[in-house]
């Protein structure tokens, strides 16, 4: 219930949050004309007392916020607390949405009438620069004495303790970036190399490059949602302090701008953590600066605007890696040589069983003694197993597909062995295509080719429509299966061709 409640007020919040006009940033002085007409007069009051009200709620809601992040245990007692005070927050922005979209109707048909009209200078001056003399300026925009002036003691410690993170924070999402690096390089290794035993290398090292970034993302993720709650409550307070509800409108749509920017970069799939502290830090520079200008603290300014500048060219654009197990299966087309390749000496090895994909080969025959490999006419490579009843299976080739076993199997015909079987071998489960399967044994598989790594909008498909079923690489190739289905199969195998037209995608049949 509580989680329900919570995504119905986030729904809210997106709707109405971003629904005020351009021409509301700031709080709205009105035409002096237009004073006379009582619904304007009437209107303009209501959406002053209106914003009023949603600045108030949304000191509170941080205070609470902050309140939790100190005392986690005391999740119950704000929760519902704080989820009534945002409901309550967004039907008051509702409201003084609409009565805006009225008052500027208002105001567009009289300037229509009067279309000479020119807003004075006085209309719109800058009311209120607070001049800080220079001997007292701090070019670090929280150690200027008129934070300490206008916070409680406690709400100022939590400020400079933000302030403080920030080295932390910065050096957090640089580590980020370079262990990015270095992931994104393994990965492609990994996705390129040949050899099973350079591969399983390869992946030990990537799950520890994989362990590190999540560690580094968590840590930045926890300091950056602390600091930025702090700062913006400190800087929120000293604004409504000041009476400068128009400030306080300009700082609650940014934020929601940023939030929403938030929101788009991860469904685009970027680091989450990464993207939120760049995105939301541009924007907290940004209030920070306009803190600095109303402060008059010219030095503080300066030095956010460096900092600004640095921000500028973190490329926090990195989507988020998925690294898809490969699985080595040694493929081997049918071949006659002229020269014995086993012998007592070099005995027919074990057949491999491969725990994931598929293998078919052709079985020669079955016998209760082992044989002499010089009964198989020089075919290589061959392979013997026992099975559970002390007898030996001789198999020949290895072929990813049905389609090569049949052709192999043409060649041995040829050759003079009497009755080559296919058999195939799907995720280690072994099948004798030579026995007719029962009705409702047949099943599915898909196969994806054309790409050297599937795309997260495609994964994102194949999880959706095939829930539990296992998406593993073979090869060059990506393996989607299995399915009883054949239905079930060709849909997701059309909604990943709607997704990514480049993909050759393919049903096949399977045999249980």
């Amino acid at each position: 219930m509580m989680m329900r409640r919570l995504f119905v007020i986030i729904i809210l919040y997106l709707i109405f949050g971003s629904s005020v006009s351009a021409g509301d940033d700031q709080l709205r002085r009105g035409i002096p004309a237009l004073k006379a007409n009582e619904e304007y007069a009437s209107l303009l009051e209501q959406e002053k007392n209106l914003q009023s009200s949603v600045v108030s709620l949304q000191l509170q809601i941080d205070k609470l916020r902050a309140v939790l992040r100190e005392n986690p245990g005391s999740q119950r007692q704000y929760a519902d607390q704080i989820l009534s005070m945002e409901s309550e927050m967004l039907s008051l922005q509702s409201r003084r949405n609409q009565i805006g979209s009225r008052i500027t109707a208002i105001e567009q048909a009289w300037l229509a009438d009067h279309p000479d009209y020119v807003e004075s200078a006085t209309e719109n001056r800058d009311e209120s620069v607070i001049r800080t003399p220079a001997r007292e300026q701090k070019s670090n925009l929280v150690y200027n004495p008129c934070f300490e002036e206008y916070l409680e003691s406690s709400d100022y410690r939590a400020l400079l303790e933000a302030q403080q993170a920030e080295s932390t924070m910065a050096e957090l999402a640089a580590r980020i970036v370079a262990d990015y690096g270095i992931q994104s390089e393994l990965k492609m290794r990994y996705d390129t190399v040949r050899t099973e035993q350079a591969a399983s290398e390869l992946l030990a090292s990537y799950r520890a490059a994989e362990s590190t970034m999540a560690e580094l993302q968590d840590s930045l993720s926890r300091l950056w949602n602390e600091s930025y709650d702090n700062k913006t409550y400190a800087y929120n307070y000293v604004l409504d302090r000041l009476s400068r509800e128009d400030l306080l409108i300009d700082q609650e749509k940014s934020m929601e701008k940023a939030r929403q920017r938030v929101v788009a970069a991860q469904r685009e799939n970027l680091l989450e953590a990464l993207s939120d502290y760049c995105i939301r830090k541009r924007q907290l520079i940004s209030f920070e600066q306009e803190m600095a200008r109303l402060l008059g603290l010219t030095q503080a300014a300066d030095s956010l605007q460096r900092v600004a500048q640095s921000l500028q060219q973190v490329d926090y654009r990195l989507p988020r890696l998925e690294l898809i197990e490969r699985y080595f299966l040694d493929y081997e087309p049918l071949e006659f040589t002229t020269t014995r390749r086993y012998s007592s000496r070099n005995p027919i090895p074990d057949c491999p069983v491969y725990e994931h994909g598929v293998m078919y080969r052709l079985l020669l025959g079955e016998y209760k003694y082992k044989q002499d490999p010089s009964i198989f006419r020089n075919a290589v490579p061959l392979y013997v197993q026992k099975t559970p009843e002390s007898r030996y299976r001789y198999f020949v080739g290895g072929f990813a597909t049905k389609a090569e076993a049949v052709e192999a199997q043409e060649v041995a015909r040829k050759r003079g062995f009497r009755n080559p079987v296919i058999v195939v071998w799907y995720d280690g489960r072994y099948v004798d295509l030579s026995v007719m399967p029962e009705e409702g044994a047949a099943a599915y598989k898909i196969q994806i080719t054309g790409a050297s790594a599937l795309s997260a909008s495609v994964r994102e498909t194949v999880g959706r429509m095939a829930p539990g079923v296992e998406l593993s690489r073979v090869g060059q190739d990506f393996i989607v299966g299995r399915f009883d289905d054949e239905t079930q199969a060709e849909q997701v195998a059309e909604a990943i061709r709607s997704v990514d037209g480049k993909l050759t995608v393919k049903v096949m049949q399977i045999v249980d």
